[in-house]
C-alpha cells in the first residue's frame, strides 16, 4: 500500500512535468484510435467500392469459365443445374445476404447506322437490388418488361441512343448460331467508370438466355454478397463443401478474383500497422524520458528511503507504480479524446475532396475510395474512385 501512495504523490511532485506527459501521451493514443479507425474504414470501403459495385463478394461458376468467361462454360456443364435450388439454398446461408443468377455475352449492338461492341449481361432485376449499387431502384424498374435495355452511359452515346430508342443485338449464340434480337433502351446507367459505361449492356436474364440460346437450366455465375466482406474467403470455403454445389463448380471470394485489391488491402493495412507502431514506439519513449527525468534527479531521496530501512525492491516498486499511474491517466485521457475523434468520423466521415479535388489524379484521391478490380469480361483494370455516391440510372428527362 506505501508503494501506491508513495508512487501516487511522487507524480504530483513536478505537476507541470507529469501534465505534459499525460497531455502528450493521451493525444497520441487518441491519434493511435483515430489512426486504426480511419485505416479500417478506408480498406472496408474501398472493398465495398470494389466488390459492391458488380463484382460480388463470392461467385460462383464453373471451373474453367475463368478467366476467359468462355460461353459454353456454363453452372453445371452442358446438362446446367437446378441453379434456383442453389440459390434459395445459398440464401439461406446465414452469412449470405443475397445471391444473383447471370449470363454474359459479347454483343454487338447498333441503331440505325451507328454501332459498338458490348458486354451483355442477363441479370434478375429483384435480385440484383440487394447485391450490388450498381442496380438501384430506377435500374431495376427500367428492367420490369421483356426487351428492356440498361446501357452505359457512353456507349448510348456511342449509339446515338435515347430513351425509348430501339437497339438491335446481335451475338454468337451457344449453339453455334448468331443469336440477335431487338431491345428498346429504357435506362442509362452511369458508373463513373468510362470503360464500364462504354462496354456495359444489361438486359433480363430471360432475354439474356434466348438471345444466347442457353437452355433454362444453364447460367454462367452466380454472385453472392456475404455480411461481412473480410469474412468471404471462409464462406466460400464453407458453401463449397455445404452448399452442395453442381459437379465442376466452384466458389471464390473476391481475393481470388480480385488480386489486385486483395493486394492493396493487404498494403494498406501493413502501412497501418507500422504506422501504429511508430506511434507507439514514440510515445513510450516519452513517457520513458519522464520517468528517466524523475528518477535521476531523486537519487539523493532514494538514498535516504534506503537509510531508513526501505529496500531497493520497495523503491522500484515505488518507481514502477509512478509509470504505471502515468501511463494509465494518459491511456484514460486518449481513450476519451479517442471516443470524440471516432463519434464525429462515424457521423460526419471525412470529405478528402476539399484538398484534392474531384479532379485530382488516382493516387491523389487514393484515401477517398480506391479500388482495383477486373471488371466482367472486359480485360481490363480498373481504379474504381467513388466520389460521386450511387450509380445513376438517368430518366427520359434527364437523357434529354
Amino acid at each position: 500500500m506505501i508503494t501506491i501512495v508513495l508512487g501516487w504523490r511522487n507524480l504530483w511532485r513536478n505537476s507541470r512535468r507529469s501534465l505534459i506527459t499525460i497531455g502528450g501521451f493521451s493525444c497520441a493514443f487518441a491519434f493511435l484510435i483515430a489512426l486504426v479507425g480511419f485505416g479500417r474504414g478506408l480498406s472496408i470501403q474501398m472493398l465495398r467500392n470494389g466488390t459492391e459495385l458488380m463484382a460480388g463478394h463470392i461467385q460462383i461458376h464453373d471451373r474453367q469459365y475463368l478467366p476467359d468467361r468462355i460461353l459454353h462454360r456454363t453452372i453445371g456443364g452442358a446438362e446446367g443445374a437446378d441453379w434456383q435450388g442453389l440459390i434459395e439454398r445459398l440464401r439461406r446461408y446465414p452469412k449470405v445476404r443475397q445471391a444473383a443468377p447471370r449470363v454474359y455475352g459479347s454483343a454487338l449492338l447498333s441503331t440505325g447506322d451507328k454501332s459498338s461492341g458490348a458486354q451483355v449481361v442477363g441479370v434478375e432485376p429483384a435480385s440484383e437490388r440487394g447485391l450490388g449499387r450498381l442496380f438501384t431502384e430506377e435500374t431495376a424498374a427500367s428492367l420490369a418488361v421483356r426487351g428492356s435495355l440498361v446501357a452505359g452511359e457512353v456507349l448510348a452515346l456511342d449509339l446515338g441512343a435515347r430513351i425509348g430508342s430501339e437497339v438491335a443485338v446481335v451475338t454468337q449464340a451457344s449453339d453455334g448460331t448468331l443469336g440477335n434480337s431487338l431491345f428498346r433502351l429504357t435506362g442509362i446507367l452511369r458508373t463513373g467508370l468510362p470503360q464500364l459505361d462504354r462496354s456495359l449492356a444489361v438486359i433480363r436474364l430471360d432475354d439474356a438466355m434466348e438471345l444466347l440460346a442457353l437452355p433454362p437450366g444453364r447460367i454462367h455465375e452466380i454472385a453472392v454478397k456475404v455480411d461481412n466482406p473480410m469474412d468471404a474467403p471462409a464462406v466460400a470455403r464453407d458453401l463449397a463443401s455445404r452448399a452442395a454445389l453442381p459437379a465442376e463448380a466452384q466458389a471464390l471470394s473476391w481475393r481470388e478474383l480480385l488480386p489486385q485489391l486483395s493486394s492493396y488491402v493487404e498494403q494498406i493495412d501493413a502501412v497501418n500497422r507500422f504506422i501504429v507502431g511508430l506511434v507507439v514506439l514514440f510515445a513510450s519513449m516519452g513517457v520513458l524520458n519522464t520517468m528517466m527525468m524523475a528518477t535521476f534527479e531523486r537519487v539523493r531521496e532514494f538514498g535516504v528511503l534506503n537509510a531508513i530501512g526501505m529496500g531497493p525492491g520497495a523503491i522500484t516498486g515505488a518507481v514502477l507504480v509512478e509509470s504505471f499511474l502515468l501511463a494509465s491517466l494518459g491511456l484514460a485521457g486518449g481513450l476519451g479524446l479517442g471516443w470524440v475523434l471516432m463519434q464525429y468520423l462515424m457521423t460526419h466521415g471525412m470529405n478528402l475532396a476539399r484538398w484534392t479535388g474531384e479532379a485530382a489524379t488516382p493516387y491523389i484521391t487514393a484515401m477517398t475510395a480506391i479500388a482495383f478490380t477486373k471488371m466482367h469480361g472486359l480485360g481490363n483494370d480498373f481504379v474504381v474512385i467513388d466520389l460521386r455516391g450511387h450509380p445513376l440510372a438517368i430518366g427520359e428527362a434527364a437523357a434529354r
